[in-house]
């Protein structure tokens, strides 16, 4: 018996590899498998977190609002901006991860891009996450509406998840997003005034440009640490963002801070429970 392989004709090999037969004979262009994303098929968080349709300034004892149900969510290609590893109460306030969307070629960040995520578990279970990791969180996406005890009030939500995070690739610390420029004057502060606005901001990576610091660091007696910013005239307490000791010693490593501290600018991860707070995470969010 010969050795020699006999040629197929074209239709059987067209059959057999799945060819295309164009009317010249020829079998086209060959076939090319997807690319995968590298950000994962699952949900960007600004597609499920959405603006709070069911605030209600009236509504002081948020009894009976309408906020989402807790669902489900994949969401995939988020960016660690936080890891909580300080606890400023000493009982155990750490733990927290702060993670928001990364964009295709490193584009800005959105708003609602980010969230908070809880008591997390880790897929395997021994996975140490780090500043810059890309995650994909698999759990459970609430509107927490505060202690059942003392409710936040006017219907005011955290969003947070609570559920697994496994690893997806290493990125590299990601980029604030400018929320308050320098210039402006009073009105540069619009954007982020009232619930309503910062609330698009809730558990992202944040740059607010000129701080003026008004009044002493201000402690709770319970470790908290606080301080405001000078935000113009005719602000709320409820609408003020104080800058906050949540993510670092900023009492003891952070730096100086007296009535009229000027500071180029201050990042931090901005973060709320009964008002909002910039979180710095180090000295070094601290730009003199």
């Amino acid at each position: 018996m010969s050795s020699r392989r006999h040629a197929l004709p074209l239709i059987v090999l067209a059959t057999l590899f799945g060819c295309d037969i164009t009317s010249d004979g020829s079998t086209g262009d060959p076939r090319s498998e997807p690319v995968a994303n590298e950000l994962g098929n699952g949900v960007r968080l600004r597609e499920v977190i959405p603006a709070a349709d069911w605030y209600d300034a009236t509504n002081m004892e948020s009894a009976g609002c309408g906020q989402p149900s807790d669902r489900s969510v994949r969401a995939t290609g988020q960016v660690i901006v936080a890891i909580d590893r300080y606890d400023e109460t000493g009982d155990g306030a750490l733990g927290n991860i702060y993670i928001q969307d990364l964009y295709e070629g490193d584009d800005e960040p959105l708003p609602f891009s980010g969230v908070t995520v809880f008591a997390p578990s880790f897929t395997p279970p021994n996975l140490r996450l780090f500043e810059g990791d890309v995650v994909d969180t698999f759990g459970n996406l609430m509107e927490f509406i505060g202690p059942s005890s003392s409710p936040f009030g006017e219907c005011k939500t955290l969003p947070e998840i609570g559920g697994t995070m496994s690893f997806r690739f290493d990125h590299g610390p990601a980029l604030p997003l400018t929320i308050v420029n320098k210039n402006g004057g009073a009105a540069r502060w619009d954007g982020i005034i009232g619930y309503q606005n910062a609330r698009q901001y809730m558990g992202m990576l944040v740059r607010i440009e000129g701080v003026i610091v008004v009044g002493e660091l201000d402690d709770d007696g319970k470790g908290r640490l606080t301080v405001t910013m000078d935000m113009g005239g005719g602000i709320g307490a409820q609408d003020a963002i104080k800058i906050s000791n949540e993510l670092f010693d900023l009492g003891n490593a952070g730096p100086e801070i007296t009535d009229g501290t000027i500071f180029q600018s201050v990042t931090g991860v901005l973060t709320y429970f009964y008002g909002f707070k910039l979180a710095p995470r180090s000295i070094e969010d601290f730009e003199m």
